[in-house]
């Protein structure tokens, strides 16, 4: 007689599978979120600045010009600046309250000439701005009196540009002149009433 063999202890069950963590499951998605996103924002940073700035679209960058300075730039000699408060406002149609700064600035282009936005008047303590309002106290149109630079325009002219301000504003100011070859910087001339 033969001895059977004893039967195999039975094998024990396999331990349940244990569920991947949701960071393993989704660590690609994860990778690609944490180049995406930082990528996305500089993307969108950067379109929304050269929007702005770029393309000559907004100038940025100031070159100052000191009361009584002139200066090279753009393809054009700018000042010396010559301006203030105006006495005698007869005749002109102004709010209460108010008073006009005219300024001009002598321009000398090169042969190729220049182009140029009207000035701007900003004071230096507060940044408050003003655009000019020629029309808007009743001065017409005088081609000899120019406000903005026309690059068909050869030898010199002097921008002549009334601004209305409040009274109780002293100054001083800046007087910004943006010329269009100057990219994104723009002539910022010092002025004490």
């Amino acid at each position: 007689m033969t001895i059977p063999i004893p039967p195999a202890p039975p094998t024990p069950a396999p331990e349940p599978a244990r569920p991947t963590s949701w960071w393993r499951r989704n660590r690609l998605a994860l990778i690609a979120l944490a180049v995406v996103v930082p990528v996305t924002a500089g993307g969108v940073g950067w379109h929304e600045w050269h929007q702005y700035f770029g393309f000559g679209g907004r100038p940025f960058q100031p070159v100052l010009v000191e009361d009584g300075d002139s200066i090279e730039f753009a393809g054009a000699e700018w000042g010396p600046l010559r301006g203030g408060e105006l006495d005698d406002l007869s005749g002109f149609d102004l709010p209460d309250g108010t008073t006009v700064v005219a300024v001009g600035i002598p321009v000398d282009p090169d042969a190729k000439g220049v182009s140029c936005t009207t000035p701007v008047l900003v004071d230096q303590e507060t940044g408050r701005e003003w655009r000019a309002a020629r029309s808007e106290i009743g001065l017409l149109y005088n081609s000899e009196e120019p406000e903005t630079c026309d690059s068909s325009t050869r030898g010199e002219y002097e921008l002549i540009v009334p601004f209305v301000v409040p009274d109780d504003v002293e100054g001083p100011f800046w007087v910004d002149v943006w010329p269009q070859k100057a990219g994104g910087s723009f002539l910022r001339f010092s002025l004490e009433p």
